[in-house]
């Protein structure tokens, strides 16, 4: 599914909204995007880029679910009004 290609995607997102500095150097842990990426194949390896996808999923699957019968509602009310 869709949830599959962007979740590394949104695990590197909240990884570099989430970094705080180090107390004793004041350097953040990731530099970049790419530098979180690699730091996280590197310590976490390839499934670490899908580290928490079931509650990722969880949040997903019903906002798509929903966004789906509301189309499909309104094309149908929009077609029986209009005679498509």
């Amino acid at each position: 599914t869709a949830a599959a290609f962007s979740m590394p995607f949104d695990l590197i997102k909240s990884r570099l909204m989430a970094q705080k500095p180090d107390p004793m150097t004041g350097k953040l842990p990731y530099s970049g995007v790419v530098d979180c990426a690699v730091q996280i194949l590197k310590k976490e390896g390839p499934l670490g880029l899908f580290s928490g996808f079931s509650a990722y999923y969880g949040r997903c699957a019903p906002h798509a679910m929903i966004v789906l019968l509301c189309t499909e509602s309104i094309t149908s009310g929009y077609r029986k009004a209009w005679g498509y």
